[in-house]
């Protein structure tokens, strides 16, 4: 059973600032906030049934989601071990 911890993320959304607290498992810290990032902020985007990629289709390509176009920057979280406020860098925001 996964033991979840809370983890305190700061960012902007749309100039404005906002704090939250949210749980994950407690692996990959990065990738956890940006996908809960996305998941807050960014409408899915449905596409129709295609063929697979074998065959020639586009079936199962998904494109990198760019959060700074969504309004997002300045991601930080507080790391427990070190009691600081670590900043995720912008490069990493542009391809989640």
């Amino acid at each position: 059973m996964v033991d979840y911890k809370k983890l305190q993320i700061r960012y902007t959304l749309r100039g404005e600032p906002v704090e939250l607290v949210f749980q994950w498992a407690g692996f990959d810290v990065v990738n956890s906030i940006l996908t809960h990032l996305v998941s807050l902020h960014v409408e899915p985007n449905l596409i129709p049934a295609q063929e697979r990629t074998g065959n020639g289709g586009t079936r199962n390509i998904q494109k990198d989601i760019n959060l700074i176009e969504h309004g997002i920057d300045d991601v930080s979280y507080f790391d427990e071990e070190s009691q600081k406020w670590l900043e995720i860098p912008t490069k990493w925001l542009v391809n989640v």
